[in-house]
This record gives C-alpha cells, sequence and structure tokens, in this order.
C-alpha cells in the first residue's frame, strides 16, 4: 500500500500511473487552488490608481511587525516605484503630433456606424475612455499608447489598415479616406519606435502585476498570522475553506479531481501555503507535486522565484521537510535550469540538499517513453537519508516510440452508421435473430435490400461498447475549423516571422494550458478528419497526456483542455515509479 500525497495535484498524474501499473495505494492529502486567486489584486492599466496603489501599500507595510519581512517589502515596492517614475518619463515624451495620429484613426473607425467586429468595438470604447483620461494628463497618454500599440500591431498582421476591416458589415454612408489613415498609422509606428512605446507598455503592465503580487505577500502574511492563534488542525481547515468556499464551483481541477479519485474531502486543500505539512508527518510514502511552471516557462515571463508562483517552489520544500516522505517526485519545465541565468535552479539545488535527501534530476520527454508528444519536462526524485535502498537510482532509459498522434485519435466513423437504442433492440432479439430477420457478424451474408437501413433487417456487425464511440464525426463537429480559421492556421507568417505550419503530427507540439484557444500556427495540434481541418478533442488531449478513456470528463471542454495541458504525463511517471521500486521494493509493501 503506497501512502501518496501531492501538491498541485492537477487531474491526478500520479494517482492516474500508480492506478495503471496496479499499485495498491491510499490517497492521504491532495491540494490545488484551480488557479483561483483569492490573494493579489488586478491593477488596471491606469495612472491614478497605480499611484494610489504606490500610496496604499507603502501604509501597510509600515504596520507590519516582522522586520525582515517589512524591509523585503518595501525593497520591491521601492524598486517598482523607480521604474514606474522612468516609465511616467516615457510617457511625457509622447508629442501632441502622436495624440493627434490616435484620434484621426480613431475618428475614422467610428464613422463606420454599426461596427460588429470586437477588435473594432474595442477601439470605439477606447474613445470612450480617452475622454474620461484627459481628466488626467499623463493617464490619456497612457491610454493613447496602449491603443495605439493594438492599432499598429493589427497594422503589422494584416500589413495594411483596410484589410483589418475588410470583413466588417457596417451601414455608414460616411466615406473614409483610408490614404490619410494610413499616412496617420505610418506616422504613429515611427512615433511609437521613437519612444520605445512597447517597452514602456510593458513595464507599466509589468509593474501592476507586481503590485499585485506584493498584495497577495502581504495577503498571506495576514492570514498565516490568524492561522497561528489556531490550536487545532480542524480550526485551521475550516477558517482556510471558508475563504475560498463561494468559489467552490469555480475549482474544476477539484471537481475533475473528486470525480476520479477516492479522497476524503477534509484532506483536499485549497492552498499549499496554509498546509501544514506537520499534520501528516512520516505518514507519506511518496510526495508528487511540482510548483507552477509560469514563473519559468518560456511562454511566461520568466520572473522564476521573484514571482509569487515561482515562490510557492519554497512551501514544496517546506512540506517535504515536515511531512519526511520516504521518496519525492518534483516536476516543472525544463527553462527552470535556465531561468535568470542558472541563478534560479542553483538556489532550488541548495534547497533540495539541505532536505537531507539523496536526489537526482534528469531532463525526460514524452515521446521517448511511449507518448508521441514532444514533451521535455525536469524530474526530480528524492530518497531519505536513511532508507536503505537495493541499489542506486537511475532515471529511466528512453525507449523506441512506436505510435503516432494519429493511433491516439477517437475512431472517425460517422453516427449515423450506429443503430439507437431501439433497433439495437430489434436487431439483437431472439425472436428475429431466430427468423433470420437480422444477422449479427455473420459468415455469410444475408440477403441484402435497399431499405435495410429503415426496417432494421439484414446483416450488422458488433463493435463491443466503447464510450468513445459518442464522439462520432457529429459530435467531433464543433471541433472543426471554419475555413478562414483554416486559413490563419496555415499561414506561413507574415514581415520578418514566418513559420512552416504542419498538421497531422506523427508527435504532438507540447500540450499547452492555453490551448483552449487554439487557432495558433506552429504551437497548438491539428489533424484530419474526412478531408477536414479540426483541433485535438479534450479526450484526445487525455490520451496524450496517458490517461485512460476510464478517467471521467465532468468539466467543460476549455476547462478539460487547461487541466490537459497542466498535468504530466502518466507513462513517464509510470517509468519513473517501475525504477523507483526498483531501488526501493519496499515502498510498494509498506
Amino acid at each position: 500500500m503506497i501512502k501518496l500525497a501531492t501538491c498541485f495535484s492537477g487531474i491526478g498524474a500520479i494517482e492516474h500511473a500508480l492506478n495503471r501499473m496496479g499499485l495498491d495505494n491510499k490517497i492521504v492529502f491532495a491540494c490545488d487552488n484551480g488557479d483561483i486567486d483569492i490573494l493579489s489584486k488586478d491593477i488596471p492599466l491606469d495612472i491614478p490608481i497605480i499611484r494610489q496603489e504606490f500610496e496604499s501599500l507603502e501604509n501597510i507595510i509600515i504596520q507590519i511587525e516582522e522586520d525582515e519581512y517589512k524591509n523585503d517589502l518595501k525593497k520591491d515596492l521601492l524598486r517598482d516605484n523607480e521604474l514606474f517614475n522612468i516609465q511616467i518619463k516615457g510617457l511625457d515624451s509622447v508629442t501632441s503630433e502622436y495624440s493627434e495620429a490616435v484620434n484621426k484613426i480613431l475618428l475614422a473607425v467610428s464613422s463606420m456606424g454599426n461596427v460588429k467586429n470586437v477588435r473594432a468595438k474595442e477601439y470605439l470604447k477606447f474613445q470612450k475612455q480617452l475622454y474620461i483620461a484627459k481628466k488626467d494628463d499623463l493617464n490619456y497618454r497612457l491610454y493613447t499608447l496602449f491603443y495605439s500599440v493594438e492599432i499598429t500591431n493589427d497594422f503589422h498582421k494584416n500589413n495594411s489598415w483596410d484589410s483589418i476591416f475588410q470583413d466588417i458589415p457596417y451601414d455608414s454612408d460616411d466615406n473614409i479616406n483610408w490614404a490619410a489613415v494610413k499616412e496617420d498609422l505610418q506616422l504613429l509606428i515611427s512615433l511609437i519606435d521613437k519612444i520605445n512605446g512597447r517597452r514602456v507598455l510593458k513595464n507599466i503592465r509589468d509593474i501592476c502585476e507586481r503590485l499585485g503580487m506584493l498584495h497577495e505577500k502581504i495577503t498571506t502574511l495576514k492570514i498565516e498570522r490568524h492561522l497561528n492563534t489556531l490550536s487545532s488542525y480542524d480550526e485551521k481547515k475550516a477558517y482556510v475553506d471558508k475563504l475560498y468556499a463561494p468559489y467552490n464551483s469555480r475549482n474544476k481541477v477539484k471537481t475533475s479531481y473528486m470525480a476520479n479519485y477516492d479522497i476524503d474531502e477534509r484532506h483536499f486543500y485549497w492552498n499549499i501555503s496554509f498546509l501544514d505539512g506537520n499534520e501528516y508527518k512520516d505518514q507519506v510514502d511518496l510526495f508528487v507535486g511540482g510548483s507552477p511552471c509560469q514563473a519559468f516557462s518560456l511562454v511566461g515571463k520568466q520572473r522564476g522565484l521573484e514571482d509569487t508562483r515561482g515562490t510557492l517552489f519554497y512551501e514544496y520544500a517546506r512540506l517535504v521537510k515536515e511531512i519526511q516522505p520516504k521518496v519525492f517526485i518534483y516536476e516543472n519545465v525544463r527553462a527552470i535550469l535556465s531561468n535568470d541565468e542558472g541563478r534560479t535552479w542553483n538556489t532550488i539545488t541548495k534547497i533540495f540538499t539541505d532536505l537531507n535527501y539523496n536526489w537526482s534530476y534528469q531532463i525526460l520527454n514524452a515521446r521517448d517513453y511511449g507518448i508521441p508528444q514532444n514533451r521535455e519536462r525536469v524530474f526530480v526524485v528524492g530518497f531519505r537519508k536513511d532508507l536503505i535502498l537495493e541499489k542506486d537510482f537511475e532515471f529511466p532509459l528512453p525507449f523506441e516510440l512506436k505510435s503516432t498522434m494519429k493511433d491516439f485519435l477517437l475512431d472517425n466513423v460517422s453516427g449515423k452508421y450506429y443503430l439507437p437504442s431501439k433497433g439495437v433492440d430489434f436487431v439483437t432479439s431472439d425472436k428475429n435473430l431466430t427468423k433470420r430477420y437480422t444477422q449479427i457478424d455473420g459468415d455469410i451474408a444475408l440477403c441484402q435490400k435497399k431499405n435495410q437501413q429503415f426496417n432494421w433487417h439484414g446483416d450488422f456487425v458488433f463493435e463491443e461498447e466503447n464510450t468513445d464511440k459518442e464522439k462520432t464525426m457529429q459530435d467531433l463537429e464543433k471541433y472543426f475549423l471554419s475555413e478562414k480559421v483554416c486559413k490563419y492556421v496555415l499561414a506561413s507568417g507574415t514581415k520578418g516571422f514566418y513559420s512552416k505550419p504542419q498538421t497531422d503530427l506523427d508527435v504532438a507540439r507540447p500540450l499547452l494550458t492555453t490551448m483552449h484557444k487554439m487557432h495558433r500556427a506552429g504551437v497548438d495540434n491539428y489533424v484530419t478528419t474526412d478531408g477536414r481541418l479540426r483541433k485535438l478533442t479534450p479526450r484526445e488531449c487525455l490520451r496524450l497526456m496517458g490517461f485512460s478513456d476510464s478517467f471521467k470528463i465532468v468539466v467543460s471542454d476549455t476547462s478539460m483542455y487547461q487541466q490537459s495541458g497542466n498535468s504530466i504525463v502518466v507513462d513517464v511517471l509510470m517509468n519513473i515509479m517501475n525504477k523507483i521500486l526498483e531501488s526501493y521494493p519496499s515502498l510498494e509493501n509498506d
């Protein structure tokens, strides 16, 4: 019996791996907040509000009693304030000529009448914001910078301004002087480049996110203070659960997890920061997790351990120290090794070493362990030093991939060829079989009739019941791409960017948590079914993550795409577990 605990549990990759391996296991606890954030604060791109946040945070930090923590927060706030003032100077250099060009373009857009295009609607919304922003000249400049960057991004992508709106139905009699608008666009582009406007905008956005993270750190500190005043485990658990109670239905990760695994709700946690590992000391054989990858991922900003999501690594390490599991497995993106020029990984290695575990790490690719997906991840495996191992642990060797992505796709049989329940009853009844009205899997066909499909008389083949057959061509319809989207997905790029679009790959591109958005050439996976291009279904994504079809899908497609992209590949964990059991076989028998 393997006593298992997981944090950032997701949809339970290690749980599913142990089940697939037939290893008896019990879940001691699991933890995942389903990306529900109640601790940080969303700071809008608004100069007066950003200034107010700096003042508010300064007053809050002053009241913090812990000097070391207070000094760290003050240092972060001072750094962000200095950076903010530098960006403000950049906005000051925006000329009146620049603002005039923006207004002319917006005037052209507004004259289009009943605009139905989403992007154009955003421009019209922006016009209203401009009148409000003019109360603060810097805010006005920030708004114009924000939308002019959006406008010129569209211009670059579409190569011409009028092509952005070529498909928009509108009912205006006004003529738009596109030649003049294009001249204004060229002016905007040159001015934005002159003030490095994209960098200014990125930095101000980044400051807003950093201020939100400071709120998260302070709120977390307040909650931890209160938890320290509570004496019992039940009181602490009830207090945290109450904080998250209004968001319970939004935690789709928990919904999936609870539907597929046997765990007492008392031992499912929302936030690793508020989980006291001492409650489970010496009760866990195997502890598996990986702090959120967004702080290190190449797709993100790579703030690393500066990001509150990155600092959750410290919480993972804390739990290892408090729980003292016999074995732990840690997983994260490959970029964690190079983040901050390697300094992030150096810090992580020191922490792992201080935990008093014998540990090693390796980069493993899912395609080397039976799953046709290019998905490289760093895995760390640690054994408590007091354990007597049969032999030193070695990571599993790669082996030849014998399957392709196509082998993981749903059967493409049209639903019209399947009988409804009433038809099945007719065909399988003893009376009709005896009278030879019907035949199932016969060696010699009955006489075929032209109206067999209507009267259910004749030959039929038996196909074992499979829930995936419900995902027939009819059901796949919503996953097919429109002609317009196909054209975009298969585009080879524009200007200096070039991508070689490929579909029906033998080995899938990495499944990402953002793949529910789809429609990104060279990023997402697309397959052809009966001559039509479609995206992968949630079930297919689960298969490509190593989940059997027995895994219950109880959430929306969007949630399932996100959860699949966030998961660990089950087959990789199975191969790691086989090696762990070779080194420490008593883990299975404890």
